[in-house]
């Protein structure tokens, strides 16, 4: 198992890629994806279906949505509803609480941990799982790499790559600098990153951070934008991420950096936003496909 990132089956050569973007002509063959939360009223059917008929080519995934599909008197293998909807998943959601545990919460988790990915296994399905940083445990940082190294150890047994994602909320991994220490450390073949456009401009990290990173290390691009709000973070993140273009987020020096550094998987749209879940989903999807056409298109244009 290698450490590769999930591609749409077109996507060019990383340097062909990246010599477009130097060249202003990178824009319409970028790999994009909608993770599932961002119309969460409506059903994994429908938005399955809304997500593909939108333009989409890949999806982010949720297991106790998944969990909770299965349970309906119909329900298909969600494996072959990909391949009938063209959509290749590019994230399982997610682990949590699984650092600075003790050895009795260590084993726990562990168990539960080969459960989860025996569940991706036989589902047939093929992406990347999220591993989401500590929100209020901190400890030294070569313990934070002893366990990522660990579940990384653990999910390469099922074949199975896995990504760190820090929060802004987290008190140690609240930035993009610990977050790639850590994955960078582990240095194993199926870690890597998720970079959350989000958090790392809400946490006030730099493209200068973005650019010390090395890209065959990020899995997964989560990309949204944000506005300068009087709110707590969390309350930001969970209830107000915004179409990309409707913010204040330097989204296209990021998506640059990105792809100047060698990235060349998926940008996978995640909006947490409850005016959002109150639109029609198909508008929804309509207006972030229009909004990422417009951003990447305007790459085009130096």
């Amino acid at each position: 198992m290698t450490g590769k990132q999930s591609r749409a089956p077109d996507v060019s050569g990383q340097s062909e890629r990246s010599s477009l973007l130097r060249h202003g002509a990178l824009g319409a063959d970028i790999p994009i994806a909608m993770n599932t939360v961002t119309i969460r009223p409506a059903s994994f059917l429908k938005k399955l279906r809304t997500i593909s008929e939108g333009g989409f080519t890949g999806v982010g995934l949720w297991m106790n949505e998944i969990d909770n599909y299965l349970k309906e008197p119909n329900a298909r293998p969600v494996n072959e509803l990909l391949q009938e909807f063209r959509l290749a998943p590019v994230e399982m959601h997610s682990f949590h609480d699984w650092q600075y545990l003790s050895s009795a919460e260590r084993k726990q988790f562990n168990r539960e941990a080969k459960d989860f990915f025996l569940k991706v296994n036989k589902m047939g399905i093929d992406c990347p799982v999220a591993a989401i940083a500590t929100y209020d445990r901190v400890g030294k940082i070569s313990e934070a790499v002893r366990d990522f190294k660990e579940l990384c150890a653990i999910a390469e047994d099922f074949g199975i790559r896995v990504m760190f994602e820090s929060v802004g909320w987290s008190k140690q991994f609240h930035d993009l600098n610990p977050s790639w220490e850590v994955v960078a450390g582990a240095d194993c073949a199926n870690g890597g990153l998720l970079f959350d456009t989000f958090h790392f401009v809400k946490t006030g990290s730099k493209l200068e951070d973005l650019e010390k990173i090395s890209m065959e290390k990020v899995f997964l691009v989560h990309i949204s934008d944000a506005k300068p709000l009087a709110l707590d973070f969390k309350e930001q993140s969970r209830k107000f991420r915004f179409h990309p273009g409707e913010g204040e987020a330097p989204l296209k020096d990021i998506v640059k950096s990105l792809a100047n550094g060698g990235y060349q998987g998926f940008y996978c749209v995640e909006l947490f936003n409850e005016q959002y879940w109150a639109d029609d989903p198909v508008t929804v999807v309509s207006d972030s496909k229009a909004s990422l056409d417009k951003l990447f298109g305007s790459l085009s244009h130096p």
